[in-house]
């Protein structure tokens, strides 16, 4: 882990963040440090997303709205309008760029994207976005025990992961967290669908 990177906004992120987040936070920023030598990522632009992806996760409702009418953030889907799952990412994006000074748009847009919030639009696909949304289940603190899909994928989502295999590994991940959105009665994004269709295997073939 960057310590110098971490000492530089875990401060920040302790007065928005409940502690469980923040160590979220720290593992999910250690993944994308080993996984940027894989997929040929920027390595602080890499541990920058993965410590900040979640920065406005835990903020109040209150700010939440203000935030969204600020800066104009459009709920394109039902299901958007689930913060938990969806709705942070853009959220935390602008709250990352307005409270940190962070302009960065290689940043800014895998924060928003890593929820699928949005149109699929040229960076939706990016590795860094993808890297993203693999460190947020791969990192060390998550405990899939109680969750049968995701316990029973993430053995091979890591090894396709650290594998280099963006397209498969994708296509993992998508399958397993739509289906634990769909065990628990979640909604799930039309975003996931279409990407978990246009990876799969039978999609690719020639």
């Amino acid at each position: 882990m960057d310590q110098s990177l971490a000492a530089r906004y875990t401060p920040f992120l302790e007065q928005v963040l409940t502690p469980g987040r923040l160590r979220h936070s720290l593992g999910v920023m250690q993944v994308m440090g080993e996984l940027a030598p894989i997929y040929s990522l920027d390595p602080e632009t890499a541990l920058m997303a993965g410590l900040l992806h979640d920065a406005a996760k835990d903020l109040p409702p209150e700010r939440v709205q203000q935030i969204v009418g600020e800066a104009g953030i459009q709920i394109n889907e039902p299901s958007e309008q689930n913060y938990e799952l969806y709705l942070h990412g853009p959220v935390g994006a602008y709250f990352i760029y307005k409270e940190l000074g962070i302009t960065d748009e290689i940043i800014l847009d895998a924060i928003c994207l890593h929820t699928y919030y949005g149109k699929i639009g040229p960076t939706f696909n990016s590795p860094l976005a993808w890297c993203l949304r693999f460190s947020d289940i791969l990192e060390p603190n998550r405990n899939w025990a109680n969750v049968p899909s995701m316990r029973a994928g993430e053995p091979r989502l890591r090894e396709l992961v650290y594998g280099g295999q963006l397209i498969e590994g994708a296509f993992t991940h998508l399958d397993m967290v739509i289906k634990m959105f769909e065990e628990k009665g979640f909604p799930v994004h039309s975003n996931m669908r279409r990407i978990r269709e246009e990876f799969s295997p039978s999609h690719n073939k020639p």
